[in-house]
């Protein structure tokens, strides 16, 4: 495993500073295929695959972080949609006393601990979170309806609503160039169909 974390970190330390600029996706696809292939083609297809490569990928950006501080080389900025190589400055490192998200990917045991069902669960905390564009949300409505706006034809599994569900908070979440009326039409159709679902 720490060999593997080695060769992941200097593999990154390269398209970093071959790129200054990416995104997560950009850097696991590069990954994903030739010279590296170092994430198999179906890492992303599983929530808990999904979540292992993420924290692995992010694992090894800290650590880059952390030894480009100690060389002045760069300052690293990490977020999923942004991770870029930035000019480094006396003192930057020192800004922040203590950074919540280093400490948890820099810690390996959340690997090994977190389990599909915890993955899940932040998933399904993350879409809720997302889909949520005012503090209530009427959540009745007619279930023909709710069935038509989730673009879904009954009968379905609430896994799979579920995952309809995320897809249409990240097509058309305001973030995204959707509305929030839209937004909050998809929510409430959301929690019909999931209690049509339960009744039956």
């Amino acid at each position: 495993m720490n060999e593997d974390i080695e060769i992941l970190t200097q593999i990154l330390a390269e398209n970093l500073d071959t790129q200054h600029h990416w995104t997560e996706h950009e850097l696991i696809a590069s990954l994903q295929g030739p010279p590296y292939e170092f994430f198999d083609k179906e890492a992303l297809r599983d929530p808990l695959t999904l979540f292992q490569t993420h924290f692995l990928l992010f694992h090894c950006l800290y650590k880059l972080r952390e030894r480009w501080r100690k060389e002045k080389k760069y300052e690293l900025f990490i977020h999923t949609l942004n991770i870029e190589c930035q000019p480094w400055q006396r003192g930057v490192s020192a800004l922040t006393e203590k950074d919540a998200l280093a400490e948890y990917y820099l810690d390996l045991n959340q690997l090994g601990s977190t389990s599909g069902a915890d993955v899940e669960s932040m998933l399904d905390d993350f879409w809720r979170r997302m889909g949520h564009s005012s503090s209530k949300v009427e959540t009745s409505m007619p279930v023909n309806d709710a069935w038509q706006i989730m673009e879904v034809e009954p009968p379905a599994s609430q896994a799979f609503i579920k995952k309809q569900y995320r897809k249409l908070v990240h097509k058309y979440h305001p973030d995204k160039g959707g509305s929030v009326a839209k937004m909050q039409k998809i929510q409430k159709a959301y929690h019909s169909v999931i209690e049509a679902i339960k009744e039956e």
